[in-house]
C-alpha cells in the first residue's frame, strides 16, 4: 500500500493564495476598467464593494480581513498592493516570518 501523497509545500500554498488576490483583481478591473487605488484598507474596501459600480468581489480564498479591514496573507499580515498602472498591480506576502521585505517574502502581478 503507498502512502498518502505529502501535502504541498506551503510555497504552492501562497502562490495559490496570490493568485486568488490576483484573479480578484483582474476581474476588478474587467468591470470598472482599472485597478483599486491607495492603502491596503481602501484598495480592500473597494474590492468589497465601495466603488462606483458597487461591486462586490468579497475576500479571496486563502485571505482573511483584519480589525482595520485590511486583506492579510495567511499569516494575518496585510498584504502589500503596489500599483504599476492602472492594469497592473504588485501582490507581495510577507510570508511565515510575517516581515516585509525579507528573503521569503512572495511576490504576484
Amino acid at each position: 500500500m503507498r502512502p498518502p501523497p505529502a501535502p504541498p509545500p506551503v510555497t504552492e500554498e501562497v502562490a495559490a493564495d496570490l493568485d486568488e488576490v490576483r484573479i480578484t483583481f483582474r476581474d476588478f478591473r474587467s468591470a470598472l476598467g482599472e485597478n483599486p487605488v491607495g492603502t491596503n484598507a481602501e484598495i480592500t474596501s473597494a474590492l468589497l464593494g465601495q466603488n462606483p459600480r458597487q461591486l462586490k468581489l468579497g475576500v479571496p480564498p486563502g485571505s482573511a480581513l483584519n480589525g482595520s479591514g485590511e486583506l492579510t496573507d495567511r499569516w494575518g499580515t496585510p498584504y502589500f498592493f503596489h500599483q504599476l498602472s492602472r492594469t497592473d498591480m504588485e501582490i507581495r506576502s510577507a510570508g511565515p516570518d510575517r516581515t516585509m521585505w525579507t528573503g521569503d517574502d512572495r511576490l504576484a502581478r
